[in-house]
Order: C-alpha cells, then sequence, then structure tokens
C-alpha cells in the first residue's frame, strides 16, 4: 500500500509534454501521440524495450503524454544486506521527531501520506492546543480501499545502495502520544523492515488503542506503549524502515507527539518546546497573462490593482503582448508602449513592481535568440524613452525549454547549453540598464527520476545552479499542495534556496491555482498488465503510439506492442489549489514560509496566476 518512487519521483513531470499529442478521433478511442525515435538516440521501433507515459484526464478526452523511451529499464543497484546503524541516544531514549516544523526527523526521513481513491489522507505538522507542535493526521477511508501515513526512518532521498536503515534492537519500545479530534478513532500501526519496505508494503502489529492507557483513542492526550517484540519475527529489528498508520473506516483526525524508541518505560521527555512563528515574507509575486485586456480599460485595471492590493502582491510578472514582423533579416516588433504606459504607472503608484515577462519553449534554440533579443531590445528602448513611473523594474522569462519534443532524450545537453546562452545573452543586455533579471524553472532542474538520475544536470551540476550563476533571481514553480514530506514544498525548494542564499540570489517559491487535469502515470514493459502500448512504425524513425486501456492491440507482430508494468493514479489536487480552499494555500504558504525564512534567499511566494487566484479567493468570499 502507498506510493512508491515512481509517483514521488516522476510525477514532477507532468508538464513535460515532449511529444506532439493526438486526440481521440471517431476511428480510434485511444489516445495517442507521435514521436521521432531519434530523439531517443534509437533506431527503429522494435528497439524499444520500455515506456512512461502519462494519461492526463481532461474534460473533452484523455490525452496521452510521453516521458521516457529506452531499449530497457534500468536496474537500481541495492547491496545484497541492508545497511543499518544504532542511533546516537541518552538516558534509554531516542526521540525521533518532536515535530517542531522540520521537515524531516533525526533519521532524515520524512513523513507522507497515501490513500488509495477515493479515499483521502492528509498529513502536516500543525500547531496543537497546548500551543506545541504535533502531527495531525486526517483521513477519510472508503470501504474496500486505505488511507494512512508513513513515517521513514531512513534517508529516502539517499540511492538504495546508499540508505542506512535504523537498526532498534537496543529498544524495546516504540513510543508517542495521541489524541482524537471525537475519540474512539480506529488507526492501525504497522511496520516495515527493508525488504518490505522495497516491496512498498508493512506488517501489521496492532491497534493503536491497545497500547493506549485508556485502551482506546481518546479527545485527551494518552502515551502508546508499543512493545518492540510484539512485531513478527520474520521483520528484521536491525534493519526498520517505516512506522506505518492505517486509518478505519470512516472520517477522522488525530494528533501524534514526540515519536521515541525507548529502553524502558521510566525514561524522561524533555519538556514540550513551543515553536516561534517566522516574520513573514516582505514579498509576494503574481504571474497576469492577458495584458491587452487591461489596454484602455481603467474600470479593469484598478479591479486587478485591488485584487493586487488585498491579496498583498508587490511584484507583478507582465506578460508583454508583442507580434514579430521579419523582413529577410530585420526583425521588427509589433507592440504598444502606449497601452503600457498608464498600467505601469498605475501599479507603481500602489508600490507593486512591474517586470515584464515573456517565454515560449523554443526561446532555448539558438535560431531564436535573435527574435528574443529583438524583443528585449524593444522593451529597453521603451524603458530609456519612458519616465520612472512608466518602465518596468525588470524581465523575467518563463521559457520551459523541457517541452521541447527533444529535450528528454540524447539531445538534452545541447538544448540545455543552448537555453544557457541566451540566458547569458540576456543578462549582457539588461546588466547595463539597471534592470532585474529573473527566470521562472521547475523544481526539479536539481532533482533526480524514479532510477536516481539526474534529471536535468550539465556537466556534473543541476541546470538550476547554472541558471543561478546568470540570473538574479528564479521563480521555482514548485507545484504541490502539501508543505512537507517527500514530494512537499520544503523538499522541492530547499536546494535551490540554500544555492542562491550561498551566491547572494533571490528565490520566489512558485504556487498554482489553474486547474490542472487528473494523471494516470504507466510503465510499460515486458508485462501483463490491462493496458498496453501499441506502436506503429511511420517511416524513418517516425512512430506513432497508442495506450489501449483494455484488450489485445490491433497491432500483434512481436515488438510492437509494450504490456503495462506498473501504474499510479496522480491528483490534480496533489498539483494545485484549484479544488482547494483559500485557506488551504494560505495555511501551506504559512508552514512552508517558516521554513522557507531560514534561507537569506527566500523572496516570497509568488501565485499562478491572476485569473485563476482571482476565481479561488472569490470563492471564499462566497461562502
Amino acid at each position: 500500500m502507498g506510493k512508491g518512487n515512481l509517483s514521488i519521483w516522476c510525477c514532477f513531470l507532468l508538464c513535460l509534454a515532449v511529444v506532439h499529442p493526438l486526440p481521440a478521433s471517431a476511428e480510434s478511442s485511444h489516445p495517442g501521440a507521435e514521436i521521432d525515435l531519434s530523439h531517443w538516440g534509437l533506431g527503429s521501433p522494435s528497439e524499444i524495450g520500455y515506456l512512461s507515459v502519462g494519461i492526463l484526464h481532461k474534460e473533452k478526452g484523455d490525452v496521452l503524454i510521453l516521458y521516457d523511451v529506452r531499449r530497457e529499464k534500468p536496474v537500481i543497484a541495492e547491496p545484497a544486506i541492508p545497511k543499518s546503524r544504532i542511533p546516537a541516544f541518552d538516558d534509554g531514549i531516542f526521540i525521533l521527531d518532536d515535530f517542531q516544523g522540520k521537515n524531516t526527523n533525526r533519521l532524515n526521513g520524512y513523513f507522507n501520506a497515501f490513500s488509495k481513491p477515493p479515499s483521502e489522507s492528509k498529513v502536516t505538522i500543525d500547531r496543537m492546543e497546548d500551543d506545541t507542535s504535533g502531527l495531525r493526521f486526517s483521513y477519510r477511508c472508503a470501504p474496500g480501499s486505505y488511507a494512512g501515513f508513513r513515517i521513514q526512518l531512513f534517508d529516502f532521498k539517499a540511492t538504495p545502495f546508499n540508505r542506512v536503515f535504523l537498526d532498534a534492537t537496543p529498544f524495546k519500545y516504540l513510543t508517542f502520544s495521541v489524541k482524537g479530534e471525537t475519540g474512539g478513532e480506529q488507526v492501525r500501526f504497522q511496520v516495515a523492515d527493508a525488504v518490505w519496505e522495497k516491496k512498498e508494503d508493512s506488517v501489521q502489529v496492532g491497534e493503536i488503542g491497545a497500547f493506549l492507557p485508556e485502551g482506546k483513542v481518546t479527545r485527551f492526550r494518552q502515551r502508546a506503549w508499543i512493545p518492540l517484540e510484539m512485531i513478527r519475527h520474520d521483520v528484521k529489528r536491525d534493519a526498520l524502515a517505516n512506522l506505518v498508520f492505517l486509518a478505519g473506516s470512516g472520517k477522522g483526525e488525530i494528533e501524534l507527539g514526540d515519536v521515541a524508541f525507548a529502553v524502558h518505560k521510566e525514561v524522561r521527555f524533555p519538556a514540550p518546546s513551543r515553536k516561534t512563528e517566522a516574520a513573514p515574507a516582505s514579498r509576494k509575486g503574481l504571474w497576469f497573462w492577458n495584458t491587452e485586456e487591461l489596454f484602455g480599460d481603467s474600470l479593469r485595471q484598478n479591479q486587478v490593482l485591488e485584487f493586487c492590493r488585498i491579496t498583498r502582491i508587490t511584484d507583478l510578472f507582465l506578460q508583454i503582448p508583442y507580434k514579430l514582423k521579419t523582413t529577410g533579416k530585420t526583425i521588427k516588433v509589433e507592440w504598444s508602449p502606449s497601452g503600457l504606459r498608464p498600467i505601469l504607472s498605475l501599479f507603481h503608484g500602489s508600490g507593486i513592481r512591474v517586470f515584464a515577462l515573456d517565454g515560449a519553449p523554443d526561446f532555448a534554440l539558438r535560431e531564436k535568440h535573435h527574435q528574443v533579443l529583438a524583443v528585449l531590445d524593444a522593451v529597453i528602448r521603451y524603458n530609456r524613452s519612458a519616465n520612472s513611473s512608466e518602465r518596468f523594474d525588470g524581465v523575467r522569462y518563463d521559457v520551459e525549454p523541457y517541452l521541447l519534443p527533444n529535450f528528454s532524450g540524447v539531445e538534452k545537453e545541447s538544448v540545455m547549453s543552448q537555453y544557457l546562452e541566451l540566458l547569458r545573452k540576456i543578462k549582457l543586455a539588461v546588466e547595463k540598464e539597471g534592470l532585474e533579471f529573473g527566470v521562472d524553472i521547475p523544481f526539479w532542474f536539481d532533482g533526480k527520476n524514479e532510477f536516481f538520475e539526474p534529471a536535468a544536470d550539465l556537466h556534473g551540476r543541476p541546470l538550476s545552479e547554472w541558471i543561478l550563476d546568470i540570473v538574479d533571481n528564479v521563480g521555482i514553480m514548485d507545484y504541490r499542495t502539501e508543505a512537507y514530506g517527500t514530494d512537499g514544498l520544503i523538499t522541492h525548494a530547499a536546494d535551490e534556496l540554500r544555492y542562491a542564499a550561498k551566491n547572494g540570489k533571490t528565490v520566489f517559491v512558485g504556487l498554482e491555482t489553474f486547474e490542472l487535469p487528473d494523471e494516470t502515470m504507466f510503465e510499460f514493459g515486458k508485462g501483463s498488465g490491462d493496458s498496453v502500448i501499441e506502436i506503429s512504425s511511420l517511416g524513418k524513425t517516425r512512430v506513432r503510439l497508442r495506450w489501449i486501456a483494455s484488450g489485445k492491440p490491433v497491432v500483434k507482430k512481436e515488438g510492437f506492442y509494450l504490456a503495462q508494468t506498473g501504474k499510479t493514479f496522480i491528483p490534480s489536487t496533489k498539483l494545485s489549489f484549484a479544488r482547494k480552499s483559500i485557506r488551504d494555500l494560505h495555511d501551506v504558504m504559512k508552514k512552508a514560509g517558516s521554513q522557507f525564512h531560514e534561507f537569506a534567499s527566500f523572496r516570497g511566494f509568488a501565485v499562478h496566476y491572476y485569473e485563476s487566484y482571482r476565481d479561488l479567493w472569490a470563492k471564499e468570499t462566497q461562502r
């Protein structure tokens, strides 16, 4: 039960449209895509032995997005015998986590919720009634499904070969405090060692209530003492991996505190600490794409300004509306600076900084650089001619080169190098103008995929670092709706914030409010799953892929289809706040912000984008 590496490390590729999707037609209800195998270093369909795809469940029908094509699925190296160690502890007790706002425990493990639809599960650090912090687990568990959370006893981000598990042999008890929202909550405790963790499963130990003085979860706090000898003998206590909590049927909520391993029950716990709240970020950004709609419309301009005021926006990323007209080698930028002047003056009058926003995936390619620079030159010339209240404060680029069809294959290094070349050209042009230079990047530019391979490395360094070396600030598209855990905001933004702080750069952490589709991730290879990918040659290295949900493929020749070997559902609520509330958004900002403020580079949050954020805000006022 629960999420494996695929869902945690691969779902960040939701927006990676690296193929040309084919919509369902009257002839076929199977979503498909056309690709060029040369982008993946392959010469013919028969060489394909592994595929990773996403099926986006959109209102008008499913759409196939291709993520990975290989000859075979990589094998992840693992030690024959799991590594483990006994942690340092004093006075007979090792406190694993007191939940004082940190994203990892003292073994570098995370806590993570998991569930199977239609069930739902959420786990977060929260302020409790006694003004201390604890782990809050809320759930809605449907019959025939499951909802729960796990606490990891190892560093999940380490490669399997380098993972170190907990040797708990010196201890006799696992202990923690617990209380319920209503009392009587049914929560089962399970445990996994390194072997069971690899299976993404765990072994039952017993109901939490059985280990409490009252014999059940109550509305007041009790301390559970779970004898480790109750763990099944085939589970290795010298290589424990996960503490797992599974909810019973229905809806409920419990609070957990001070999880520890103890030698005996007479151990003393330190006095609870009370976490001080961090100061809020001083700045907040907002992407605005439909700039032309503001031209000559003072009413709409003031509506946007008022929204920025009530939501405390300080930085507006304003798309530049323009058209390019090419005559021979000459590029003419057709746009309306006169329409921008009153807009910039209005927002500057309220203390809001305005940045000229531009971007498209093909901007990264060298043959497009002269067009990008022509538009930039027009912005620079406009700024020189405008008075101070009408000037842009900087430029911002949302290029997203990973959306190019040749990014994820063998040409990735070339695309990244061309992209960095563009950024250096832009930097050279703007630094003498006193313009701030920012770019938007996905959080995974410094991450790894499900095979622990670098997702976007160039010459041994992550692309995010190369970018931060050039620009003044980045906006991390950290599109998650939970603050904590292996797949939460804090984890994904921490490395960029750390690197930026060392180099005097700043970071906006971006959040999504636009409605995104649910997605099902599939792996295909030699298997016998419910669905298949049909592979048809279109001549030379072009092929067509079709996802067939069930039944036999139309093309039955060997090597022309692959069977499903893995499947993971990713709800849109994991990525966007569109189906959540403004309170959810602000709660995550507060919790993640309390961690981000440890970095001098943290500039604040940025929200994507105006219309969807406005609609989310409006839903709250209508309640």
